[in-house]
C-alpha cells in the first residue's frame, strides 16, 4: 500500500512565488553591492570579490556572448573544475536567457563530444589548455566558439598534435578577458540591453540541462527551470539557518547538488570560498575555517579512514588513548541522540576525550564547522555517528538531478542517523507497492531533452516522479533509502538482496576503502574489495611485508587474509544466509573517476566494474 507524506500548507505558503534566478542575482547585487560574495586563491592569497564586482563581470561576460551571436535559448557549455569563473559564466548565460550545459572535466573526449552534440552547443567555456585540446579534438569541424578561462590575450592559441581537419585555434578560441572587453564595449553602445534581456526571462524557462551520470547507459539531459531551483533554494533555507556562514566550494558545479548550494548564496548569508583543487581541499579547509559545506559521503569516508588510520598508528599506549577517547565520545553521543542527558561519567569521559582527540580532529576541519550537508549517496552509519560524536552535525538530504537536488532534508533540530530527513516544504513523497520512492513537487524537472520516451518512463500515470530508489518512511515521516532499484540483486534462488547496505558494512573495517557486491542470478553473493592505501601501509608493516607491497600481494599474506576473512565473517553474522558473502577478492587498484569505474559524483558504475573484472568474478563462482 502506498504511503503518502504530506507537508503542511502553512510551510508551503511561505515560499515566495517563483521568479528567474537572474532576478535573484541582480537583487542580491543591488542589496549587497559592497559585501564580499566569495573568495579565490590568487598567488597564494585568498582574494575576495564583492557582489558589485560579480555584477560587473557577469554583465560583461553576458554582453560578450551577445557579441558572439548568442541568443535566447542557446545552449552554452562550461567544461571546468569548480572555480569562481564557472559561477560567473553560469550567471551570465542565465541572464541572457541561455541554457547552461555543465560538462565534467573528467569526461573522456568521446563523452564530451556526445554532450556537445546532443545539446547542440555552439559556445563553450573551458578551463585550461589541456581541456581546450580535448574540446577541439572532440569538435572536429563543428562550428563552436571556445572561451578559455586561463588564456591571456597575448599568449599564442595554436595547439600541437591536432588533426588537420580541426580549424586553427585562433579562429575558434577567445580569452575570457577578451570576451569581457567585448562586453564592456557593447555596454557602452547599448547601456540598457543587459537589464532588458534579464527582464525577458521567465520562471518557467529552462535554465540548465543537467546530464545524468550514465551509470546504466547514455547520459540524459534533465531540463531544470528557474522555478525548480528557485523553489528548492527557498524551501531549504527555511529549514536551515544561515548566518554569517563561510562555505568551501569544491564539489563539481556540473552536478545539481553543488549548483543548488551555489544558488543558496543568492538569498542566504553565505560567503563562498572556491577550493584550489580537490587535492587541496584538506589544506584549504584549515586555511579558511569554513562553518559549513556540502560533501558527498566518499569525502567523509576518506576523512574518517584517515583519522582512524593515524589514530591507530604508533605505540600501544597512544592507540589505547585514541580508542578509549572515541568510545567515551560515542557513549555520550548515543545518549544525546536518544534524547537522554549523558551521565556524569560519560560527560567527564567526553570532556577528556575532546581535549585529547576531538579538538585535534575538529581543528583539522578548520575548527569552526557548525554543520555539513551530505547527499548524492547513502552515508555509512558508523561514519555518520563518528562526526556526530565529534559535535559536527551531518544534515543528510536526498534528491536526484531530476528533483533539482534536495527533495528531503535533515535539520539541526530534526535528524536521524540512517535517515535522509523529511520532505522539504511543498514536496510530497510516497512509497509505491514495489518499494520505489515516488516524488511530486515544484522541484521536479520538466523532462529529458530530446528524449520523450525516457521522460514518459520517468513518471507514473498520475504524475509522480519515479526515483528508481527503494526506501521506506518511518512513523515520524523520515525517509530511509535502502538501495537503487536497478542495483537490486535477485539471486538464482529468487531472493532479493540490496547490495548497498552490505557494501557499507564491508567498508567498516578501515582497511576496506571500497566494496562491490555481486550475485545477480548467481547461487550466492560475492564481493570485490579495494584496500585503503593509507591503512595498507601500516598493515603491511605489521605483517612484515616490504614498503610498497601491492594490494593483491598484501591480501595474499596469511595475516591479512585472516583479518579480512574475520571481518567478512563478522559482517555475515548480521545478515540472513542468502545475503551473506561466500567469497571475496581484492582488486589491484582503487576505483576512480579517471579509470571510468566511478561517476563524477563517486558512484560505482557497476556495469563497468562487472565487465572490467569479469574473469575475477567468474573465478569466485568456480567450485
Amino acid at each position: 500500500m502506498e504511503t503518502p507524506v504530506a507537508i503542511s500548507s502553512d510551510a508551503e505558503a511561505r515560499i515566495p512565488s517563483p521568479e528567474p534566478l537572474s532576478n535573484l542575482f541582480l537583487q542580491r547585487c543591488r542589496v549587497s553591492a559592497d559585501r564580499i560574495a566569495g573568495y579565490s586563491k590568487i598567488d597564494g592569497r585568498w582574494v575576495g570579490f564583492t557582489w558589485a564586482e560579480a555584477r560587473l563581470a557577469v554583465e560583461e561576460i553576458a554582453l560578450g556572448l551577445v557579441e558572439l551571436g548568442a541568443r535566447r535559448g542557446d545552449r552554452i557549455g562550461i567544461l571546468s573544475s569548480t572555480r569562481r569563473e564557472w559561477g560567473l559564466a553560469d550567471q551570465a548565460i542565465t541572464c541572457i536567457g541561455g541554457v547552461t550545459i555543465g560538462i565534467y572535466p573528467t569526461l573522456t573526449q568521446s563523452q564530451t563530444r556526445y554532450l556537445i552534440e546532443h545539446a547542440d552547443v555552439h559556445v563553450i567555456f573551458v578551463e585550461d589548455r589541456a581541456q581546450r585540446v580535448k574540446v577541439l579534438e572532440a569538435l572536429g569541424d563543428r562550428d563552436v566558439r571556445v572561451i578559455l578561462f586561463d588564456l591571456e590575450e597575448h599568449e599564442p592559441s595554436a595547439e600541437t598534435g591536432r588533426r588537420p581537419s580541426v580549424a586553427p585555434a585562433p579562429e575558434r578560441t577567445i580569452a575570457l578577458s577578451a570576451l569581457r572587453r567585448m562586453g564592456a564595449k557593447h555596454r557602452l553602445e547599448h547601456p540598457e540591453e543587459f537589464e532588458r534581456r534579464v527582464a525577458e526571462n521567465k520562471s518557467t524557462d529552462v535554465v540548465t540541462y543537467v546530464y545524468t551520470s550514465g551509470t546504466t547507459g547514455e547520459p540524459k539531459g534533465a531540463m531544470i527551470t528557474h522555478a525548480n531551483f528557485h523553489y528548492v533554494v527557498h524551501a531549504t533555507s527555511m529549514l536551515v539557518p544561515y548566518s554569517g556562514e563561510r562555505s568551501l566550494v569544491f564539489l563539481p558545479l556540473a552536478h545539481s547538488l553543488q549548483r543548488y548550494v551555489s544558488y543558496l548564496a543568492l538569498i542566504a548569508d553565505v560567503e563562498a570560498y572556491y577550493a584550489e583543487s580537490i587535492e587541496k581541499v584538506p589544506d584549504n579547509i584549515r586555511e579558511v575555517h569554513p562553518t559549513c559545506f556540502a560533501v558527498v559521503p566518499r569525502v567523509l569516508e576518506k576523512i574518517h579512514a584517515r583519522v582512524m588510520t593515524q589514530g591507530r598508528a604508533g605505540p600501544n599506549w597512544r592507540v589505547s588513548v585514541f580508542d578509549k577517547s572515541l568510545a567515551a565520545m560515542s557513549v555520550a553521543g548515543q545518549a544525546l541522540r536518544e534524547g537522554k542527558e549523558p551521565g556524569l561519567r560519560a560527560r567527564l569521559g567526553r570532556g577528556i576525550a575532546n581535549r585529547l582527540v576531538g579538538d585535534r580532529i575538529r581543528d583539522g576541519m578548520g575548527g569552526r564547522v557548525k554543520f555539513l550537508g551530505s547527499g548524492s549517496a547513502p552515508l555509512p552509519r558508523d561514519v555518520h555517528e563518528f562526526f556526530e560524536d565529534l559535535g559536527i552535525p551531518i544534515l543528510e538530504g536526498y534528491g536526484l538531478t531530476e528533483t533539482s537536488a534536495p527533495a528531503t532534508l535533515s535539520t539541526l533540530s530534526s535528524r536521524r542517523i540512517g535517515m535522509v530527513g523529511r520532505p522539504i516544504p511543498g514536496t510530497y513523497v510516497k512509497i509505491a507497492n514495489d518499494g520505489e520512492i515516488l516524488i511530486k513537487g515544484p522541484g521536479v524537472f520538466s523532462g529529458y531533452y530530446r528524449n520523450e520516451e525516457a521522460t514518459k518512463d520517468a513518471f507514473t500515470e498520475d504524475g509522480w516522479f519515479k526515483t528508481g530508489d527503494i526506501g521506506r518512511i518511518s512513523r515520524e515521516g523520515f525517509l530511509q533509502i535502502t538501495d537503487r532499484k536497478k542495483d537490486l540483486i535477485i539471486t538464482a534462488g529468487g531472493k532479493n538482496c540490496a547490495p548497498q547496505p552490505i557494501e557499507g558494512a564491508l567498508k567498516r573495517d578501515m582497511l576496506v576503502a571500497q566494496a562491490v557486491v555481486i550475485g545477480d542470478r548467481r547461487p550466492y553473493l560475492t564481493a570485490l574489495l579495494v584496500l585503503d592505501a593509507e591503512a595498507s601501509k601500516g598493515v603491511a608493516r605489521d605483517a612484515g611485508l616490504p614498503e610498497g607491497t601491492g594490494p593483491e600481494e598484501l591480501a595474499a599474506s596469511p595475516r591479512v587474509r585472516a583479518r579480512l576473512d574475520a571481518h567478512v565473517a563478522k559482517v555475515n553474522e548480521a545478515l540472513p544466509r542468502y545475503e551473506q558473502i561466500k567469497k571475496w577478492d581484492v582488486l589491484p587498484a582503487e576505483m576512480t573517476i579517471e579509470s571510468g569505474e566511478l561517476t563524477p559524483t563517486m558512484k560505482v558504475k557497476r556495469r563497468v566494474v562487472y565487465e572490467r573484472y569479469g574473469d575475477r568474478i567468474e573465478r569466485l563462482y568456480q567450485t
